[in-house]
């Protein structure tokens, strides 16, 4: 399975030259927990709500002047879509970061993060669980019923 058959293919943007205010704005208005910074649609940085929690401790500059080019980080990680799953938690593990964007021959074709890998798993479980329950003979305690008796 590829990254970009479970990635979010819709992503939320920003310039580098937006405000750190407008990008909060576009965080609040869009639910998400990251934007994507992007410099002629190639994306360039990558801000999140934690990174962005950690400037309001800095009375250094103007949220509503300061472009979020001065702040976002500047090691942007990103994914290859024809990457797989494994390739992208050990990419997630080494890097140690919780989301990246995807690219598709530098063009940015979605985002992906740590919990889109978790739902995956959770599941892949439940479709093994199913599996086993199927194939158990009638005769075998059920998982459910194990639980029950230590009630």
């Amino acid at each position: 399975m590829s990254v970009l058959e479970i990635a979010r293919d819709t992503v939320v943007t920003e310039a580098p030259d937006t405000s750190i205010a407008d990008v909060v704005r576009t965080m609040q208005r869009e639910s998400v927990a990251s934007v994507v910074i992007v410099d002629d649609d190639d994306p360039v940085g990558l801000v999140t709500d934690r990174d962005l929690a950690m400037l309001v401790l800095d009375a250094e500059f103007d949220a509503e002047e300061t472009p979020i080019s001065e702040v976002v980080p500047t090691n942007l990680v990103t994914v290859d879509a024809d990457a797989g799953v494994y390739d992208l938690v050990q990419l997630l593990s080494e890097q140690g970061v919780r989301r990246v964007p995807v690219v598709d021959d530098g063009d940015l074709v979605g985002i992906i993060s740590l919990s889109d890998v978790v739902v995956l798993l959770g599941m892949e479980l439940q479709h093994v669980a199913t599996a086993i329950r199927t194939a158990a003979p009638a005769y075998e305690q059920s998982a459910t019923s194990f639980y029950d008796d230590l009630e």
